[in-house]
């Protein structure tokens, strides 16, 4: 074998081991296949070539686990961790004081269905924020008939909302939030 025969088999064997295939390129040593994964298992590994006859077939990475829910946001009317009730899954809305959806920090898990009643959604039109939490995604739609309505909430996300008529987005009033974990 010529000395650029010898470089170039060089070159190609170091490539081949540092993609995952054979370890060492001896027939013993097994490949190794993908590493842990965010949300899906690694990929198997690769015959191995090179001296020796070859490396035996590797083995998949780990299965990885799915992501937390979302880390808390401080936001109004909801400033601190404390502020969230994670009892029931109604808010109530309307009455003697315009000012108030009860709870208006509420915290509920992936999944979970929020229902929205009380006055006349005619009287307060409930709408998702444009300014506060997670943008995009909030399943809060315009609601501006009826006195009952619920919203399914699959996804992780801090889900802001406010009346059209009474509320504002930079003030505690007739607003709130829906953390989803």
């Amino acid at each position: 074998m010529t000395s650029l025969s010898r470089l170039t088999f060089g070159i190609l064997l170091a490539a081949t081991m540092t993609i995952g295939c054979s370890g060492d390129g001896s027939s013993s040593t097994p490949g190794t296949g993908g590493s842990t994964a965010g949300t899906g298992g690694g990929g198997g590994g690769t015959t191995g070539t090179g001296g020796g006859g070859g490396g035996t077939t590797g083995t998949g990475g780990t299965t990885g686990t799915g992501g937390t829910g979302a880390t808390f946001m401080a936001m109004i009317p909801c400033p601190d961790e404390a502020s969230y009730t994670t009892t029931g899954t109604t808010v109530m809305f309307g009455g003697a004081l315009l000012s108030n959806y009860a709870p208006k920090c509420l915290k509920v898990s992936a999944g979970a269905t929020v229902t929205f009643s009380g006055d006349n959604f005619a009287f307060h039109p409930l709408q998702p924020s444009t300014m506060r939490g997670t943008l995009t995604g909030n399943p809060i739609t315009l609601t501006n008939t009826g006195m009952s309505k619920a919203f399914t909430f699959p996804n992780p996300g801090f889900y802001a909302y406010l009346c059209m008529f009474h509320g504002l987005d930079d003030a505690e009033f007739m607003n709130g939030v829906v953390w989803v974990q």
